[in-house]
């Protein structure tokens, strides 16, 4: 069962918010758009992998992408599966060609087009993941699963290589399409469940409660001024227009487009790059809407936590708020520009 699904990471997000809120000339856009694809190509290795989990039984194995836990510092599995026997912790890579591992000083080189480029160690990445897995487990005393960890390489078409002495690597490390596999080796090693089902019920409800998705502050990453963000509701049909709202919808005056609900993916847009909080005049500016009154009434509908009263009210994100994913196509298409005015 999937218990938290596979989404494009909020960074993704932001970098596609940002890319559509800023001139077509900034100097930022090669960074961010350089960003973006490695975004994408992560998350599309994960996808690769999710393929293969859909062929588990739903009933033993409980799935988790992206979750993000708090030890002493935070950290974030790439995929987390839990049974009543083991758990695993899979970090995910998608390489395009060459994967090389030096045993002597454990660095790992990525090698594409013949450029070659230091990557952090997965394996190491994902050993420390469990290290904070268990001490995690530890504070919530839920301990007693056997944690097992492993590196999956999205492509078969990517080349694994090291030196002879070096061959451990590839009991830590599998292509996707062998996770089926992997799984079954796991479970004749461990036969005997560990947690009833009860107990597994409970570790996947603190897994949920737990989960604490990160939204960086994205304009300080790429050192971006909110006065540099362009502001308005962008017609979700064209793509360019700045939307009119009159008669209780947006207009598009462009392409004749109108929706009452247009605005949705802007609100998504100022929290993503503008902070996790949000008040009737700050919507109403951002929105280009004449009435605080109107702006209320839409952050209202959209069922946001609040402090405060009257014009003192506050509204923010709620820790784990659903994002508006964007279509597949869209992700495939170059990101549009917002106009510049």
């Amino acid at each position: 069962m999937i218990v938290l699904p596979l989404k494009l990471p909020i960074s993704a997000l932001q970098c596609m918010a940002l890319l559509r809120r800023l001139p077509k000339n900034h100097p930022m856009r090669p960074k961010i758009e350089k960003d973006l694809r490695a975004w994408l190509k992560g998350y599309y290795g994960e996808k690769e992998f999710s393929y293969y989990l859909s062929f588990l039984p739903e009933d033993q194995y409980y799935i988790f992408h992206g979750l993000r836990l708090k030890d002493k510092k935070a950290f974030q599995m790439d995929v987390l599966i839990v049974s009543q026997a083991f758990a695993l912790i899979a970090e995910v890579k998608n390489i395009s060609r060459r994967l090389i591992f030096n045993k002597e000083t454990n660095h790992v080189t990525k090698e594409f087009n013949n450029e070659e480029e230091g990557i952090p160690n997965p394996i190491l990445q994902v050993k420390r993941q469990r290290m904070q897995f268990i001490n995690w487990l530890e504070k919530v005393q839920m301990k007693g699963l056997p944690i097992e960890r492993l590196v999956v390489i999205s492509k078969t078409s990517t080349l694994v290589e090291t030196t002879p002495d070096n061959q451990q690597i590839f009991k830590e490390l599998i292509y996707a399409e062998s996770s089926i596999d992997k799984l079954q080796e796991l479970e004749e090693k461990y036969e005997k469940p560990r947690f009833s089902k009860k107990k597994l019920t409970q570790l996947v409800n603190l897994l949920l409660t737990h989960h604490q998705p990160l939204i960086p502050d994205i304009l300080q990453t790429y050192n971006i001024s909110k006065d540099e963000i362009k502001t308005g509701v962008i017609c979700p049909k064209d793509h360019i227009s700045t939307m009119t709202y009159y008669s209780g919808s947006w207009h598009c005056l462009s392409c004749h487009f109108s929706s009452k609900t247009a605005h949705h993916p802007a609100v998504d847009d100022y929290f993503l790059l503008l902070g996790p909080t949000i008040t009737r005049k700050q919507l109403a500016e951002f929105l280009h809407i004449g009435s605080t009154y109107i702006a209320g009434n839409m952050l209202r509908a959209l069922g946001l936590p609040l402090t405060g009263a009257k014009r003192g009210t506050t509204y923010f994100l709620p820790q784990n708020y659903e994002f508006i994913q964007p279509d597949e196509t869209d992700i495939k298409l170059p990101v549009h520009t917002f106009p510049v005015k």
